[in-house]
């Protein structure tokens, strides 16, 4: 049987003297060039995250009944943007979609296993 720790993380919360919560981050390699350089990525907060999967959300309603579509591109794309404090190309939207396909997965998947360790892939 598993140990029930290992079933659930309890998350680590960070709050200097002045009760400001730190942003904690993560530092990433990634090969630029055939050099090993460093991504540095945060957690986002709470607010950050859900304003983008509001942004990346469609209702409509067909026959009479609500129907949601959500762009997961478009959510990796702009959680990349936020989450990238310092990196080794532009960090904004289009250098973020300009990337090669495994290197923009490659940052999401750390992000994800950083930042929201309890939301399993699907």
């Amino acid at each position: 049987m598993a140990n029930e720790q290992e079933e659930k993380n309890v998350p680590n919360l960070e709050i200097d003297a002045k009760n400001r919560i730190i942003d904690q981050t993560k530092k990433i390699p990634l090969l630029v060039n055939g050099k090993e350089e460093l991504v540095i990525i945060k957690k986002l907060s709470t607010g950050i995250r859900n304003k983008i999967r509001s942004e990346c959300s469609k209702t409509s309603i067909v026959g009479g009944q609500p129907q949601v579509k959500i762009d997961e591109t478009e959510i990796q794309e702009k959680i990349l943007v936020k989450a990238i404090v310092e990196a080794p190309f532009n960090i904004d939207i289009d250098t973020i979609k300009s990337l090669p396909t495994e290197v923009a997965d490659y940052l999401f998947e750390e992000y994800r296993e950083f930042a929201e360790p309890s939301i399993k892939k699907k």
